[in-house]
């Protein structure tokens, strides 16, 4: 089963970008799919899931809170994706550092990548843009005006691969500690 385990958003942070997908060219990622991915497991067993899912079960977490710096694209010139770039708190990486742990304790070998927060909005076709679609790209990255708010918990996501491009099913949601 091809899976990651991601972040998921409070709903007043999907609600807003979603808002900012309004008139922003490419395919849309919908509401209920937004997320910001923590580790990404690739094709995995079963059994590999269920104790990867018992040691995220085991984890004691503080909530990282999300803080949205504005939008931009990955691909350079001929961009794949745009999205909304998150500041790089300190619990977020310390939950991303986990949930990485978590995953090879059950035996899944992780690429190693540079960690760049992110939520993706919006893909792009492999034919690239339209010249229009470009401007109105371009009117829409940088400055978004900042919005934030604290991630509602980790989950551990199915992703099926379709036509009209990825499904996302939350197999499992782990909640992060009480404060305090």
């Amino acid at each position: 089963m091809r899976a990651f385990v991601a972040l998921i958003l409070p709903e007043g942070m999907r609600q807003a970008l979603v808002a900012l997908q309004g008139g922003m060219p490419g395919r849309h990622v919908l509401e209920d799919d937004l997320h910001l991915t923590l580790a990404f497991l690739g094709d995995q067993p079963d059994g590999v899931l269920a104790e990867l899912h018992e040691r995220l079960e085991a984890l004691r977490l503080a909530a990282p809170q999300m803080r949205v710096r504005g939008l931009d694209v990955f691909g350079g010139r001929k961009p794949g994706l745009v999205f909304a770039d998150v500041e790089a708190e300190p619990r977020l990486t310390a939950a991303r550092s986990a949930v990485r742990r978590a995953c090879e304790a059950a035996g899944i070998a992780l690429r190693r990548e540079r960690f760049h927060p992110h939520v993706t909005l919006a893909r792009f076709s492999r034919q690239g843009l339209s010249a229009q679609d470009e401007l109105v790209l371009a009117g829409r990255l940088g400055v978004c005006g900042s919005f934030e708010g604290q991630a509602a918990g980790i989950g551990l996501y199915r992703s099926e691969l379709g036509p009209g491009g990825a499904r996302y099913d939350l197999l499992a949601e782990y909640l992060f500690a009480p404060e305090g």
